[in-house]
C-alpha cells in the first residue's frame, strides 16, 4: 500500500495516547497525525479513563509503568464501560511488561516495547485499525438487517467467511487447517454424544477460531525464519484479537470462548510455551 493510500484509509480512526512522559506524546503527536489520524494525547492516567469515558475513541495507545496508576489499571477500568476500545501496550522493556495472562484477561489486543523509531508501532496501528474495520462493519451489519434471526445468522456467516478466506489467502499455514479443526471438532462431539446445538457451535468455532490472524502483521505472520521473543508474544495473541472482531455479533455469542481460548493448554494453565508454524 502506498503511504497516500494509507493516509487515506487511515482519516476518520481516533488515536488516543497515554503516556506520563510528555517528550513520548509530542513525538506520537507528530508521528500519527503526520500518518493521517486524528490524536489525542494524555499525560494523566487518571485524565485518559475520563476522556475514554466522554468521548468516542477507536485505538489507545497506552504506557504500561506510570503514575499514579499503571496501564494495566486503566485498561480494568476502561473495560468496565467500554469492551469495545482497541488497545496497544507500549513497555520500556519486555520484562517490565504484564504477564500474558493479564494482557488476555483485559482484553488488551497487542503490545510492543517503546523505541527511537516507530515502525514496529505503526504496524501494530495498521493491523489495528483492520481489526477495527472489521468489526464496524459487523455492527453495520447487525443494524441493517434485523428483518429476522436466520437472515442475520446467514449474513454474519458469510461476512465472517469472507473474512477467514482473507486470512487464509496470506498464510498458507490456516489454509484448509481451520476446516479441518472443525471437521475433527464435530467428529469429537458426536463421539461424546453431543447436543446438535453445541455440534454447530463446535463447527462454527472450529471455522473460526483463527480469524485473529486478520490483526497479525504479515512481517510476522509470513515470516519464515524464527520468530523474536516479542513477535512470537504478538502470534500468542490472536485468539484475542478474533474474540474483540467477533464480540459484538450477538449470534457468535457461543462460539467467542472456543476463538479467545483455543490454545489453552489441555490442564488450563496457559498457552503452550511452543507453537508449530
Amino acid at each position: 500500500m502506498r503511504k497516500n493510500e494509507f493516509i487515506a484509509n487511515s482519516n476518520g480512526y481516533k488515536i488516543i495516547a497515554v503516556d506520563d512522559e510528555e517528550g513520548i506524546v509530542d513525538s506520537l503527536s507528530i508521528f500519527l497525525k503526520r500518518s493521517g489520524y486524528e490524536f489525542t494525547g494524555v499525560t494523566n492516567p487518571l485524565e485518559a479513563i475520563e476522556k475514554v469515558r466522554n468521548e468516542h475513541f477507536d485505538l489507545m495507545i497506552l504506557d504500561f509503568i506510570m503514575d499514579p496508576i499503571h496501564g494495566d489499571k486503566v485498561v480494568e477500568e476502561i473495560r468496565k464501560f467500554n469492551k469495545d476500545l482497541y488497545i496497544l501496550l507500549l513497555t520500556g522493556h519486555k520484562d517490565l511488561a504484564p504477564p500474558l495472562e493479564t494482557i488476555r484477561k483485559l482484553d488488551i489486543q497487542g503490545y510492543c516495547e517503546k523505541s527511537d523509531k516507530f515502525d514496529q508501532l505503526l504496524l501494530l496501528i495498521e493491523s489495528g485499525i483492520k481489526s477495527i474495520a472489521q468489526m464496524n462493519e459487523i455492527k453495520r451489519i447487525n443494524i441493517e438487517l434485523s428483518e429476522t434471526y436466520e437472515k442475520l445468522e446467514k449474513a454474519y456467516l458469510d461476512s465472517i467467511q469472507t473474512l477467514r478466506y482473507t486470512v487464509e489467502a496470506k498464510d498458507p499455514y490456516t489454509r484448509g487447517h481451520s476446516d479441518r479443526v472443525a471437521e475433527y471438532s464435530v467428529l469429537i462431539g458426536k463421539k461424546l454424544n453431543l447436543p446438535d446445538s453445541d455440534i454447530k457451535t463446535l463447527q462454527i468455532g472450529g471455522l473460526f477460531h483463527d480469524i485473529g490472524k486478520i490483526g497479525i502483521p504479515d512481517s510476522i505472520l509470513l515470516k519464515e525464519a524464527k520468530l523474536t521473543d516479542n513477535e512470537y508474544s504478538q502470534i500468542k495473541n490472536h485468539p484475542s484479537i478474533g474474540a474483540h472482531i467477533l464480540c459484538n455479533a450477538e449470534v457468535f455469542r457461543d462460539i467467542i470462548p472456543i476463538v479467545k481460548h483455543h490454545h489453552e493448554r489441555y490442564d488450563g494453565r496457559g498457552y503452550p510455551r511452543t507453537i508449530k508454524r
